[in-house]
């Protein structure tokens, strides 16, 4: 498969997610729950953001001295004062993006926070419906391993993630196109990074080891970009958690054989 049909069958899990989803009543309760909850958390940052600017603002502005003059005389002064305003307002514009930055990458890590439980057991029932097999019978052994394993796996999952845009930041240290390859490989890595933590929901289950998951999401590196490009939509994965999870799953059973 090439890479843009593997890309393009990537973003078809994606609306198949949402199409499963949408057909199974079944399945709207462990979905709707943890979106109500991710969308109370993005008004609440929202809000703490709007209600905190005016103080953001006035802290910068004494930090780079007034941006404005008062009452100005000779019409130097009101060019210069102009100049000023427009300052301002860039420094406002900067404020929020730097604020919606920040709301942005805590909400994407609140919503695996929050939506994690109700996403695993929706991408069971998924599978569940899809193979016709059921999970093996629950004991206090196998659950304590295989947390144990996990924790230990995700720990240096979550430092691999951590790494990779930390190092193509250095990106930015070559002239002219420094930046605009770090531009496109942080949004392919972020999208490939959402679309392979949904679908390695299975593989969790499963209690697959770092080097099983890594070789999954190496071979299936254009699919899962085209899964995560949701990336690019503020918000997204805070607010389209369930669909992304159905999806995700759908496309690993596709991969795997539905074995």
């Amino acid at each position: 498969m090439s890479r843009i049909k593997d890309f393009l069958d990537g973003t078809g899990h994606l609306m198949r997610g949402f199409g499963f989803l949408a057909s199974r009543p079944k399945l709207w309760p462990w979905a709707i729950l943890p979106t109500l909850i991710n969308l109370l958390l993005l008004v609440v940052m929202i809000v703490v953001l709007i209600h905190y600017f005016g103080d953001i603002h006035a802290w910068l502005s004494g930090i780079v001295g007034g941006l404005d003059i008062e009452s100005p005389t000779a019409w130097y002064w009101h060019i210069v004062d102009g100049i000023f305003w427009v300052l301002n307002l860039l420094l406002k514009l900067l404020i929020l993006l730097v604020g919606l930055i920040i709301s942005l990458v805590v909400g994407y890590g609140l919503s695996f926070v929050v939506a994690g439980p109700f996403n695993d057991i929706l991408s069971e029932r998924v599978e569940i419906m899809i193979t016709g097999i059921e999970p093996p019978p629950f004991t206090l052994k196998r659950f304590v391993w295989e947390i144990a394993r996990t924790i230990k796996v995700e720990s240096i999952k979550a430092i691999i993630l951590i790494a990779i845009p930390a190092v193509l930041l250095v990106l930015n240290l070559i002239p002219v196109v420094g930046g605009i390859l770090y531009i496109v490989l942080t949004f392919m890595f972020g999208a490939w990074d959402l679309g392979f933590s949904y679908a390695e929901l299975p593989l969790g289950r499963r209690a697959a080891s770092l080097r099983e998951r890594v070789a999954f999401g190496r071979a299936n590196r254009w699919a899962l970009i085209g899964l995560g490009i949701g990336f690019i939509i503020p918000f997204f994965a805070l607010l389209f958690a369930a669909p992304m999870a159905v999806g995700g799953t759908l496309l690993y059973l596709d991969r795997k054989g539905k074995g």
